[in-house]
């Protein structure tokens, strides 16, 4: 076969055309790569083009590896599998409070239980602010509720700022130190995760107005409590003929945070924030509500449910339990840092309704017309968690201490009146936690909210109702490292209790909780650990953890291998 000029002056530019685009593609990636410091690209099989005086891809496979290597270098991966196995003994009438509370529900109050809990949590975080993050985690249980839980199973899909969370995730409560705070009073992590959809802003992001002063942060859920089996069986233990109970409980969860402050700029940083929490839906078995018994009533539980449960601010006298159970806290904390040391103040508000939600009540003129009155502090502000934490430079025998106080003695009195005739009404005895459809504000008998106020998990006699919620509480967390490979936590807690309102107790229960937990790391974060933890309850007065004095010790080991 010849080849004119006119043929190879085509071959020429159809060669030019067919590697341009290839030289162009690696050019650009001679540019600077954002996740440079992170990755480092081999290239084994390359060629010198001389008169480009650039390193290019000798054969299109080399180029296609190239390409492959490139992108994976651009994605930033991270993938831990955990291994963990536990063993408590004790004695007494239960486990000790401290060996019990604020571990996500993975717990027992038996007084010998153990399990072994495997985990893989991962994540992927891509150039173009996408990301996904997931985990599985599970446990095989002995002497717990259930021989095995599914701890631990979520896809949370990220694009910048926003995340959509999909499915069950431990979660603690806000502004709270997990590992040294008694728990938040809405949420503590003190009960089993529940499968929920949420849209969140999960930390604080910069608002690029007003000169940067303010960041925002919040979330929107819904889900389901789990328990409706142990609900069901609970009931029957009092009433095989007539159980009183409630299953198949939605859950929604809203929250907003407003941060005032910048810290490269000023050490002293204020948040202010809003959580609200409900239980709706659901099918009540047995249960009297507004003086009207029923053997079976299925609560809404359609579109228009979830929005009623979204905005619950219904016209006066429309509010009923068909809304559901609703609560939350008010926020309030002054964070103030300097280089080495950080401080914080910290005020949570629980409240149950409007009264000591706003300090707004209703008044009743003589026409029997209501109206809004503002009673302001007056209403209940005090009952609530105030906390300082401070958190310490390395080289001190402390890392981390937190201090809180709690009072809910108050809940807007002791009277709750609803009757139209009388020219003033009067509310009260807001029963914290407690409900009379759904029972109570727990998730397999454990508190959702702090666990202070005893989990109906621990009453005798079967009740879901917490026995007491009027408390005062005094609580001292402390942490710190002995050596480089021995560190420590201890945690003490007072709290007197006078049961109810409606069922007050005949003399104050008082009850001190005590813990010390010392722990080896056999080498680095991703080395054997050996915890060995002690614990112990005095209860004076009453019988709210059995009446005994509990004390136990527990021994854990793990190991986190990084696997990506």
């Amino acid at each position: 076969m010849k080849l004119n000029t006119k043929n190879g002056f085509r071959i020429v530019l159809a060669l030019l055309f067919l590697f341009l685009p290839a030289a162009n593609l690696f050019a650009q990636f001679e540019q600077e790569d954002p996740f440079a410091d992170d990755f480092e690209i081999d290239q084994p099989v390359v060629r010198r083009n001389v008169r480009r005086g650039q390193w290019v891809p000798s054969t299109y496979q080399d180029q296609a590896a190239l390409i492959e290597k490139r992108v994976k270098a651009s994605i930033k991966r991270k993938l831990d599998y955990r291994f963990e196995t536990m063993g408590a003994f004790s004695s007494g009438e239960y486990a000790p409070f401290w060996l019990v509370s604020n571990r996500q529900g993975l717990s027992s109050l038996e007084k010998s239980n153990a399990y072994l809990r495997v985990s893989a949590l991962g994540g992927m975080l891509l150039p173009n602010k996408f990301g996904v993050d997931y985990g599985m985690d599970m446990s095989i249980n002995s002497g717990f509720q259930s021989s095995y839980y599914i701890q631990q199973v979520y896809v949370d899909l990220k694009y910048s700022w926003l995340t959509l969370s999909m499915g069950s995730k431990e979660r603690w409560g806000e502004m709270k130190n997990p590992l040294l705070s008694s728990g938040g009073l809405t949420w503590s992590g003190n009960a089993l995760p529940m499968p929920q959809m949420r849209i969140e802003v999960p930390e604080f992001t910069r608002l690029n107005i007003l000169g940067g002063w303010f960041s925002l942060k919040g979330h929107v859920g819904y889900g389901r409590y789990t328990d409706s089996k142990y609900r069901e069986e609970t009931a029957m233990k009092i009433s095989k003929e007539n159980p009183s109970y409630a299953n198949k409980i939605l859950h929604h969860s809203k929250s907003a945070f407003l941060k005032v402050g910048d810290v490269d700029r000023f050490p002293l940083e204020f948040i202010w924030g809003l959580e609200m929490y409900s239980q709706f839906g659901g099918e009540m078995y047995n249960t009297a509500t507004a003086g009207e018994f029923h053997e079976y009533e299925k609560y809404p539980s359609g579109i228009g449910a979830y929005w009623d449960a979204l905005l619950p601010f219904n016209p006066t006298g429309k509010q009923n339990h068909d809304n559901g159970n609703s609560l939350g806290s008010w926020h309030l904390s002054f964070d103030l840092t300097f280089d080495e040391w950080k401080y914080r103040a910290y005020y949570e508000h629980f409240y149950e309704d409007h009264s000591s939600m706003l300090g707004i009540e209703y008044k009743n003129n003589a026409q029997g017309e209501k109206q809004f009155v503002f009673y302001g502090y007056k209403r209940n502000w005090f009952d609530g968690q105030f906390g300082i934490e401070i958190n310490a430079p390395d080289g001190l025998p402390f890392k981390n201490i937190v201090f809180e106080f709690m009072k809910t003695k108050d809940q807007c009195g002791a009277l709750c009146v609803e009757n139209d005739d009388m020219v003033e009404r009067v509310d009260g005895a807001e029963n914290y936690y407690n409900h009379t459809v759904y029972k109570s504000y727990t998730h397999w008998g454990y508190a959702i909210g702090t666990p202070v106020l005893i989990s109906p998990i621990y009453n005798k006699d079967s009740s879901m109702l917490f026995r007491s919620n009027r408390a005062m509480m005094f609580h001292l967390g402390v942490d710190g490292r002995i050596t480089n490979k021995i560190d420590y936590r201890v945690l003490a807690t007072n709290t007197s209790h006078w049961g109810t309102y409606i069922k007050p107790f005949e003399e104050v229960s008082n009850i001190t909780s005590l813990m010390l937990e010392c722990s080896y790391w056999t080498g680095d974060a991703y080395s054997w650990k050996f915890s060995l933890t002690g614990a112990m309850d005095i209860e004076k007065g009453g019988n709210l953890l059995g009446g005994t004095n509990n004390s136990g010790i527990m021994l854990t080991v793990s190991k986190v291998w990084d696997i990506l």
